[in-house]
């Protein structure tokens, strides 16, 4: 059987970092998750933003900024409705709450006064050999200074980094590499900038990593290239959330959020004809059509094996 190639994302390494069992079930088994309502909105408010870096959009944002909400834009409010509502997520807490992080992006020095805006959402892709590892992602938004590249990065979580995470940030850090490959006549001095879009008045995280620490990076990324190319499910085992102090609550956090690879459900894969799964989804309908060679079956994941689950009801208990 031909071996898939695995290849490193920041978002990856940090689910690997947090729980080895998420990272199985989402990249080796590619077993489908419903879509929170905080990634709904995050996907809701990067399009946004995407939009307003158009230059023949900057009426709209002009009169944001005038006005001082994002309401004062009728098609930029009726966007956010139907970018929601398509996204089946759409609630007026959500509504809300998006209008509220748009703004707070928007206001946030969004053009990069004194510099140039880039395009929004530029991939890079890093293949090395010495040390050897393969990484890829999507950089939100480029703005070039005179004396410096800024990487603007969106977040729509509802904590900040700590600072010794912040320190040590495996995007910022995947993000300052992907500068100095993609543009090194420009790229000397980089900063990142993480914009907390839920925290109005302070929503600015700022670092800048040093050469001694990209190098470290890199063998770092060797590191762990080496392991998802090599993973198993035994090694998913190894490292549960559950486990840790400051990742236990991923699992389970008050009476609306949960882990989706918490509890058993059934679903469908997509396999190539030497077994590779291609993708998965919750309905047989959602892979076809199936191209030649392909297959799609059903299967049922049987929940986190760190968490107990409850036994099935036997259906002759009552005798």
């Amino acid at each position: 059987m031909a071996k898939e190639k695995k290849v490193l994302s920041a978002s990856r390494i940090k689910t690997l970092e947090d729980c080895s069992w998420k990272y199985w079930c989402n990249y080796n088994l590619k077993i489908p998750q419903t879509q929170n309502d905080g990634a709904c909105r995050g996907l809701v408010c990067h399009t946004v933003f995407e939009l307003l870096l158009n230059k023949k959009h900057r009426k709209h944002f002009d009169l944001i900024i005038e006005k001082g909400f994002t309401k004062a834009s009728k098609p930029i409010a009726r966007l956010i409705k139907t970018l929601l509502t398509k996204s089946t997520c759409y609630s007026e807490e959500n509504y809300e709450m998006c209008l509220d992080m748009v703004y707070v992006g928007l206001n946030s020095d969004f053009f990069g006064a004194g510099g140039v805006a880039d395009k929004p959402e530029i991939r890079f892709s890093i293949k090395n050999e010495n040390p050897k590892y393969e990484i890829t992602g999507f950089i939100d938004k480029k703005i070039k200074y005179k004396d410096k590249i800024k990487i603007v990065d969106y977040k729509s979580s509802k904590r900040k980094f700590p600072s010794k995470d912040l320190a040590s940030n495996i995007q910022a850090m995947a993000y300052t590499l992907a500068a100095k490959r993609k543009w090194p006549k420009s790229a000397d001095n980089v900063e990142v900038e993480f914009l907390f879009l839920k925290f109005p008045r302070q929503p600015s995280q700022q670092i800048t990593i040093s050469k001694e620490q990209l190098d470290g990076f890199e063998h770092y990324l060797a590191y762990m290239y080496e392991i998802i190319n090599s993973f198993t499910e035994d090694q998913a085992k190894t490292n549960y959330a559950k486990d840790k102090m400051e990742t236990k609550f991923f699992c389970k956090a008050g009476q609306h959020w949960k882990c989706p690879y918490l509890e058993p459900y059934d679903y469908y894969s997509l396999e190539d004809k030497d077994g590779n799964i291609l993708k998965g989804a919750f309905t047989e309908e959602e892979l076809k059509p199936a191209k030649s060679g392909q297959k799609i079956t059903k299967k049922r994941y049987e929940g986190c094996p760190a968490h107990e689950q409850d036994a099935p009801e036997d259906p002759c208990d009552w005798i």
